[in-house]
């Protein structure tokens, strides 16, 4: 996905991959130590800097914010971009970790979503993006492909894997998308309804 913002987030990255920085870029409380390791100086810097051990480097935009906020630093990043126009979104150091704040990311995708932004998460290990009623072709890749239904249900499509479904109604109490394997040149997903995809790699 081609992306017009980046926003780097605190959860454990050993380095960042400064390929996947793209467009604007934005610091969120702990990933501006990230930033700054890897030389990028971020357009801004946003959160309640409970985590961050670098200052806020000179002339650099600083968005701070008080611990006690219904929103995660990740949101509040993802908000700012937002209201500055940016619609296509990358979070980087984004999952993984501690758990609640990789559930509250994909929860943030949703939301995300659901206002007509698209967004992905990179992990060390994983990427992660949530698609409504739409197909995406997923490249190959060494490691393992879960789907699974966010909302209530919704009817998949698997090809270009090792275990094809057509038109399957997969549930979110039951998690049998884990796990799956891209055996072609692409993975083709269809979704009709809400879907989590995971892509771990190895």
């Amino acid at each position: 996905m081609t992306v017009d913002c980046t926003i780097i987030c605190g959860a454990p990255c050993a380095s960042l991959d400064a390929a996947l920085i793209e467009g604007f870029v934005i610091a969120a409380d702990r990933g501006l130590d990230y930033a700054l390791g890897a030389e990028i100086t971020p357009d801004i810097c946003v959160g309640d800097f409970d985590s961050a051990k670098c200052s806020v480097p000179n002339g650099t935009e600083c968005i701070r914010a008080l611990p006690e906020k219904d929103e995660t630093d990740a949101l509040l990043a993802a908000n700012i971009a937002v209201e500055r126009g940016y619609s296509r979104l990358r979070f980087l150091c984004a999952a993984g970790g501690r758990l609640g704040h990789t559930l509250a990311n994909i929860q943030m995708l949703y939301g995300l979503k659901k206002r007509g932004i698209s967004a992905e998460l990179f992990g060390e290990h994983e990427r992660v993006e949530l698609i409504i009623d739409e197909t995406v072709k997923i490249p190959r890749f060494d490691g393992y492909l879960s789907v699974f239904a966010y909302e209530g249900s919704a009817e998949i499509t698997e090809r270009g894997v090792k275990y094809e479904v057509e038109n399957h109604v997969f549930t979110n109490d039951f998690p049998l998308g884990v796990s799956n394997e891209i055996t072609e040149e692409f993975a083709r997903i269809t979704v009709k309804g809400c879907a989590v995809i995971v892509e771990e790699y190895k």
